[in-house]
């Protein structure tokens, strides 16, 4: 069993930030999302990956994971136009032997479930293709099954439906066999221009190939906009309950909660409510914290209140509010009185919609 990670596109719904930088390095509890991506592989004891990027940010992914120095060996397949996701996965056809069966996964998603489980159906069920379903509040926005519900096999696939079809969306875990491939050769684009993953695999429905469903009854977040990057971090900040902070500097303050304060950093006559993550060599004074707030590493927080917001490396924050927010690396804020719903690059104020 292979690896397929899609870390293409350009992340149009987290601009500006991801003008030059990729969506898929955009930190989520201190850590790249494409990270914990990589990880579910290796837990699966997948560790033979390929990663589909583009020209744009590939370099940047690329860098990123070696510099990591995963227990795994990577490809770097280059994209270069984002045509959908069946071409992204088409892309790895020199990566998979013919023969071989292979995981798909978004590089941008996070999600609870063990990929051993799912392997293991697979296999037993003797599957074409797998996909991983969510009941979901607008089916119209995803891909969507209809499937048998003592059997599990997939009965109707439909990519973004104008009518009802079902209330369980794909979530952007796939399970392949090499035969994939011969359906993504045989798809016409569809309406949006690109190539659906969702067509071909109805595509081997309608040919009466055993595609087979499971349903994830635990979180899956798209991170691809600031709701779900507020969102994801929250949500693995109340599932981490190893937190520590006896390597840190921390003076005249009062910490409630899981409280993460990587050693190096100092805090100074502050309130801290967990769930909160602060990385290393950072600096915090005089400052409320949280709760549900991820800080990353190099950073100096000056006369601030944060809550459910993430602060990337490298940034100086003083006398500001920030509420819900998303600041980038290497940026300064001064005197704002509230910051809500908002992405911060640079020195300006940017909003997402």
């Amino acid at each position: 069993m292979k690896g397929v990670i899609l870390s293409g596109g350009k992340g149009t719904r987290l601009a500006p930030v991801t003008l030059d930088y990729p969506k898929q390095l955009l930190p989520v509890m201190g850590k790249p999302i494409l990270f914990y991506t990589i990880e579910y592989l290796l837990e699966a004891g997948i560790n033979e990956i390929c990663i589909i990027v583009s020209p744009e940010t590939g370099s940047l992914i690329e860098s990123a994971v070696k510099k990591k120095n995963f227990p795994a060996s990577f490809e770097f397949v280059y994209q270069a136009e984002p045509l959908g996701l069946a071409h992204a996965v088409g892309m790895s056809k020199g990566f998979i032997d013919e023969g071989d069966d292979f995981v798909v996964l978004l590089g941008d998603n996070l999600f609870d479930k063990k990929l051993k489980s799912l392997i293991t159906t697979f296999k037993e069920t003797d599957a074409s293709s797998l996909v991983l379903l969510k009941e979901v509040d607008r089916p119209y926005a995803f891909g969507v099954v209809q499937f048998d519900s003592e059997t599990g096999k997939a009965q109707k696939l439909v990519e973004k439906p104008k009518t009802f079809v079902s209330k369980y969306a794909i979530v952007g875990v796939y399970l392949f066999k090499y035969e994939i491939f011969n359906a993504i050769a045989n798809l016409n684009p569809s309406a949006r221009g690109e190539l659906e993953i969702t067509d071909a695999i109805a595509a081997q429905v309608d040919l009466g190939q055993n595609v087979q469903t499971s349903i994830l009854d635990s979180f899956w977040y798209d991170t691809g906009t600031l709701p779900g990057l507020i969102t994801s971090n929250t949500r693995l900040l109340i599932a981490n309950k190893n937190f520590d902070n006896r390597g840190a500097d921390v003076r005249d303050s009062y910490i409630l909660g899981d409280v993460f304060i990587a050693e190096g950093s100092i805090v100074q006559n502050c309130n801290i409510m967990g769930p909160v993550y602060i990385g290393p060599n950072t600096v915090i004074k005089n400052s409320t914290i949280g709760p549900f707030t991820s800080i990353s590493e190099n950073t100096i927080l000056e006369d601030v209140e944060i809550q459910q917001s993430l602060i990337m490396q490298n940034c100086h924050l003083e006398k500001t509010k920030i509420v819900s927010s998303f600041v980038y690396k290497d940026t300064k804020v001064k005197d704002h009185a509230l910051v809500l719903d908002e992405i911060f690059k640079g020195n300006n104020l940017c909003k997402t919609y």
